[in-house]
């Protein structure tokens, strides 16, 4: 009911007036709040941020600073690289529920065991899964030391990488420091100071209960293959350790656009502050794989590029707050920026669906990985393999899909051609898993067509590279893999 007509139907009209006019100042209050809340810069300026920081306004109407780290010579170095950056970033339109690049899921608006199928079957169609109120955390949480230790176990006296936003402007080769996260803490607090911790080791942290199994590479790959092929050798600790990390960014910080590595998919969730993650797309030639790898060149060069990025790229723009969480298919190029002091949790994983893109993200690394990523890791060729052991007694319900099982074929019988520009021998050496996988992914690959005229590449190597390919019959594919289920 509105005020004019509770004075028309209020027997007492005094009332009714005196009831309309305490409505006003709540509605007003309402809307200053909500604007204010758009309104990132408040409180920082001259306490977290320089207070010279410029501002923009982003495409959802947040405002947010520019990051401004002056040099000895007073010039902010983050003039040339990061503010244009930047600004590019908050033109980019807002990722809606009718978006056709990513998938937005309520979380409650799908029972929890249908979820595994829904988000799949997007990540494998090469579109990231937005999850809304995944978290216990309110906006109200702050962020500190004793919050992190006392919810996840992190302790103020860590040893951790830092990242520095002056020392990167200075020499992009030489971007961490050595240092203990109370003292990352401590400069948050200096306005010339923007700096960052990536990928806090969090072992105990991994997907929410209702979404673990999608880390086939766990669920499956190293969880039903042990009777098989017991481990053995060496394992790097990665093939474990990846699927649970931390990211603590002061306010202002920029991370550029890259994909990550080793083909992984890469969730993260929103604890404490915001982001807003930024996906990019080529607008066409899908088909080509010179063009795609070319693609995520230039939007890791931005600068040099601007006009060919604007011409050739498609972006929205996926605002994180606490309690979402976002999940990337394989090879998705994306950036980050962080406005206020955030704190989220991450981790890496593999699933059968994807295997295609996580190819496409592999072969562009084998030339210019030490481009398009910001870390390096060495577990996939051991995880990949373990989950090609699996698929014979596999279970019926894990659908495949052609190509995506060709490109996990592929992955395993050429293992050392996919090792990362830069990246250790380690990462690529034959264990105990290899002669079995390799012989399930040669029985595979003949089912599927290979053959000495038709091998994989031109198989795999043709048409739309985000394309799973079509439905595996299971049925088929079990009875050639028979031989592999003996006991």
């Amino acid at each position: 009911m509105s005020a004019a007509s509770l004075i028309i139907d209020d027997s007492n009209p005094s009332t009714a007036i005196e009831v309309a006019t305490s409505i006003a100042p709540t509605d007003s209050t309402a809307a200053m709040t909500a604007a204010s809340a758009k309104d990132l810069t408040v409180g920082l300026l001259g306490k977290e941020v320089n207070k010279s920081s410029p501002n923009v306004t982003w495409m959802d109407g947040h405002t947010t600073i520019l990051p401004t780290v002056y040099d000895d010579f007073k010039i902010n170095v983050c003039a040339e690289v990061d503010i244009p950056i930047i600004k590019y970033l908050a033109e980019c339109p807002v990722s809606t529920p009718d978006s056709n690049f990513a998938t937005h899921i309520s979380n409650q608006d799908i029972p929890s065991f249908e979820l595994h199928d829904i988000i799949g079957s997007s990540l494998s169609q090469n579109r990231p899964v937005t999850l809304r109120g995944t978290g216990l955390h309110g906006n109200d949480k702050k962020l500190t030391l004793e919050y992190l230790d006392l919810h996840y176990a992190i302790s103020p006296n860590r040893a951790v990488w830092i990242h520095d936003v002056r020392a990167r402007a200075l020499d992009h080769t030489k971007v961490t420091k050595a240092g203990f996260l109370n003292t990352f803490f401590e400069s948050m607090n200096d306005p010339n100071s923007i700096q960052c911790v990536l990928d806090i080791p969090l072992a105990q942290i991994s997907l929410p209960d209702s979404l673990r199994n999608l880390d086939h590479g766990i669920a499956h790959g190293w969880s039903e293959t042990a009777y098989d092929v017991p481990i053995t050798s060496k394992v790097h600790p990665e093939n474990f350790s990846v699927k649970g990390w931390a990211l603590v960014h002061h306010a202002g910080f920029l991370t550029y656009p890259h994909h990550d590595a080793e083909g992984t998919l890469t969730w993260v969730k929103m604890d404490v502050g915001i982001k807003f993650w930024v996906i990019f797309r080529p607008k066409d030639r899908y088909d080509d794989r010179k063009h795609l790898q070319d693609f995520a060149i230039r939007l890791g060069n931005f600068t040099e590029n601007e006009s060919w990025i604007r011409a050739n790229c498609d972006a929205e723009v996926i605002t994180l707050l606490p309690g979402d969480m976002l999940i990337m298919p394989p090879w998705q190029v994306h950036a980050v920026y962080t406005p206020v002091a955030s704190f989220a949790t991450g981790g890496h994983f593999y699933h059968y669906a994807c295997m295609h893109l996580t190819e496409l993200s592999r072969y562009c690394d084998v030339t210019v990985g030490d481009c398009l990523t910001n870390q390096n890791l060495y577990h996939a060729l051991e995880t990949l393999r373990r989950m090609m052991i699996a698929i014979p007694r596999l279970s019926p319900r894990i659908t495949m899909f052609r190509r995506s099982l060709l490109a996990l074929c592929i992955m395993v019988t050429q293992g050392k051609a996919y090792r990362a520009k830069k990246g250790h021998k380690s990462a690529v050496v034959d264990t105990e898993t290899a002669p079995i996988s390799l012989a399930i992914a040669q029985a595979i690959s003949a089912h599927l067509g290979v053959t000495t005229r038709q091998p994989i590449p031109v198989l795999l190597y043709k048409g739309d590279q985000f394309d799973r390919g079509e439905l595996i019959t299971r049925t088929a594919l079990d009875q050639v893999l028979a031989a592999f289920t003996s006991l």
